[in-house]
C-alpha cells in the first residue's frame, strides 16, 4: 500500500490519525505556538519554518491557523506536493474569498523562482503575511527551526497509542527512530506496518 494512503481504521498510525494538523506539534520546553506567533508579528508577518524532511514542518504550520486567527490574521495554506513548481491557479481569488490575511505555503522550496517571485509579489500588493516551510533557507525571516529527538518520537507514539502494550514497545520506538535517521514521518509508517503484523500475527 502507498505510504500516504494508510487507512486501516483500527491501526493507531494511519493516515487519518497522522496526518498535519491531527497530532500536537511537541515544542522545546519553554515555547510555544503564541511566542512564534508573537515573533511572527515582529517580524512583519513575514517568515519561514526550516528543517529536515520528517521533522514537523508540516505539523507546526498546520497547528498555527487556529491561533493566528485568534491574533486577527486568518490564514490560507497552500500544500505543496511531488515537485509541484506552481501554486494554485486562483490561489489570489481563493484567499481573498476566505478572507486570508496570512498566506501559509507548505514546501516552498518546490515553487520554481518566478512562481515565488509572484507570489510574494501577490502577497505584497495586499497586504497579506506570508509563512513557508523548506527544507533550508529560501531567504524569508527564520521563524523557527524544527529537529527531532528521541523523546519528541516517543510523545508522538504517546499521543497515538496512550495504552502502548507490547505491540509498539520503548525500545521500538528507539530503533525506528535511528532506522528512519530522526525522519518522524518514516518512523511512523514503520509503526504502521509493524502494528498491522502484530494484529494480524495476534
Amino acid at each position: 500500500m502507498p505510504r500516504d494512503e494508510r487507512f486501516s481504521s483500527s491501526n493507531p498510525f494511519s493516515t487519518r490519525f497522522v496526518r498535519p494538523g491531527a497530532i500536537p506539534y511537541h515544542f522545546p520546553a519553554g515555547q510555544c505556538a503564541a511566542d512564534l506567533i508573537s515573533k511572527l508579528a515582529a517580524l512583519g508577518w513575514r517568515g519561514q519554518i526550516i528543517g529536515p524532511h520528517g521533522s514537523g514542518k508540516s505539523t507546526l504550520i498546520a497547528k498555527l491557523v487556529e491561533p493566528l486567527a485568534l491574533r486577527g490574521r486568518p490564514s490560507w495554506m497552500i500544500c505543496l506536493r511531488d515537485g509541484q513548481r506552481r501554486p494554485p491557479f486562483d490561489w489570489i481569488g481563493q484567499a481573498e474569498h476566505a478572507g486570508a490575511r496570512l498566506i501559509l505555503v507548505d514546501g516552498y522550496e518546490q515553487l520554481g523562482c518566478w512562481s515565488r517571485f509572484w507570489l510574494k509579489a501577490g502577497c505584497r500588493q495586499r497586504g497579506w503575511g506570508l509563512l513557508v516551510t523548506a527544507h533550508r533557507d529560501v531567504g524569508l525571516p527564520t521563524l523557527f527551526e524544527t529537529t527531532t529527538s528521541v523523546q519528541t518520537a516517543e510523545a508522538v507514539v504517546e499521543h497515538l497509542l496512550p495504552r502502548r502494550g507490547t505491540m509498539i514497545s520503548r525500545q521500538m520506538v528507539t530503533e525506528s527512530f535511528a532506522a528512519a535517521h530522526g525522519n518522524l514521518r518514516e518512523m511512523l509508517f514503520a509503526l504502521y506496518d509493524h502494528y498491522e503484523n502484530s494484529s494480524e500475527s495476534g
